[in-house]
């Protein structure tokens, strides 16, 4: 799962969980407790259990896998959240505590037949970004792929909007790189139409 031809995992092909997501999808909301599940294009479910309150914030996950040995595991875990402040002052940016690393992250795995969600940097073989491996003709792709990965690194570092009344510098580079995730997605998109199109694919 998440292979291409040349066998390696990107970012965009592994098995994903991503906050921004679970929270515009409505699978996480603050002062809830949600219990619902998500599936995949490959077939693969999981039940989800949130709770955002002031006493707990975690998500609790539950799904059965086959292990190495192909006898199936019931797994049944929580990952943490954790939060600061928003760079522009206004609520929280919330992250995963990987349950392997400990480190927090935005966007959590699971590929090379790992039975956890975990952060990226917690697998011992590289899962690499889209950008890391892709052709020419997968250019806007691509360079979305990577915009996203500077972007999680930014959110990681933020600390102040602002300082003596002027926007930061990262924040600066946060609007910028968002402003292009945007544009990009938009021209992949095109990309896609030009693709179906040559093929005589109906679009729908």
């Amino acid at each position: 799962m998440g292979r291409n031809s040349s066998g390696k995992v990107t970012t965009s092909g592994a098995q994903r969980l991503e906050l921004s997501y679970l929270f515009k999808a409505g699978y996480i909301q603050k002062g809830c407790i949600i219990q619902s599940s998500i599936s995949w294009n490959s077939g693969s479910t999981i039940n989800i259990y949130s709770e955002l309150t002031k006493e707990k914030q975690f998500i609790r996950l539950a799904y059965q896998m086959k292990d190495s040995s192909g006898e199936i595991q019931n797994l049944d875990y929580k990952i943490w959240l954790d939060s600061i402040p928003s760079n522009l002052g206004k609520g929280e940016i919330y992250y995963f505590i990987c349950p392997r690393s400990g480190r927090r992250s935005r966007i959590i795995y699971r590929c090379y037949g790992s039975l956890y969600f975990k952060a990226r940097k917690a697998y011992q073989i590289r899962i690499f970004y889209q950008s890391q491996i892709s052709s020419k003709k997968d250019y806007h792709n691509s360079r979305y792929f990577e915009a996203e990965r500077k972007l999680e690194e930014c959110y990681q570092m933020q600390r102040k909007s602002h300082y003596q009344g002027k926007e930061t510098r990262l924040l600066k580079r946060i609007n910028f790189l968002e402003a292009k995730k945007e544009i990009l997605d938009q021209r992949r998109f095109l990309d896609f139409g030009k693709y179906c199109m040559k093929r005589g694919w109906l679009i729908l």
